[in-house]
């Protein structure tokens, strides 16, 4: 989903705050984000409440944040925080790592380096698949032998039947 899409829902579901969400609504959600993207016209309502539900948790997680960075900056003094600042921007970001995270990338790092020998992977095989002319190809090959089978079988019997005549001779 693209920002668009997601920018198209987050108004809409500001507007419905609080409300069920209907078939109507989806509808109605549907057609304005294709009239502004111009993609997903068709869109099932299944893609749709996705899409919606992506969107809450996004904004959920938005309102986490700044709930959380408000409580943080009302407990802290305004100077304490600039300090706290000005020493993450002096600070490598190595350095605030614990060693465990730094030992974990570093390990990371050598295999991205060396990568693992090539696995061999047996496909399934293709299924065959016959159209109606090869089948019919087939059919005409097999009426053809039957009728030689036919002929050679008739001149088998008038062989016979010679030899038989000239046996009783």
């Amino acid at each position: 989903m693209d920002d668009k899409t997601s920018g198209i829902i987050r108004i809409y579901l500001r507007k419905w705050q609080g409300q069920v969400i209907t078939k109507e609504m989806l509808e109605k959600l549907r057609d304005e984000i294709y009239k502004k993207t111009r993609k997903n016209k068709f869109a099932p309502f299944s893609n749709v409440k996705l899409w919606i539900k992506a969107v809450r948790k996004e904004m959920k997680a938005e309102e986490k944040a700044k709930g959380a960075s408000s409580k943080k900056s009302k407990k802290e003094k305004p100077e304490k925080r600039e300090k706290e600042q000005k020493e993450k921007m002096v600070t490598s970001p190595s350095k605030s790592l614990p060693s465990r995270v730094e030992a974990s990338l570093h390990t990371i790092k050598d295999e991205v380096h060396t990568p693992a020998p090539p696995v061999e992977v047996d496909l399934p095989k293709a299924p065959v698949v016959f159209d109606k002319i090869y089948l019919q190809n087939i059919q005409f090959e097999i009426m053809s032998i039957r009728q030689m089978m036919e002929r050679i079988s008739r001149q088998l019997d008038k062989l016979e039947r010679e030899l038989e005549s000239h046996r009783g001779d």
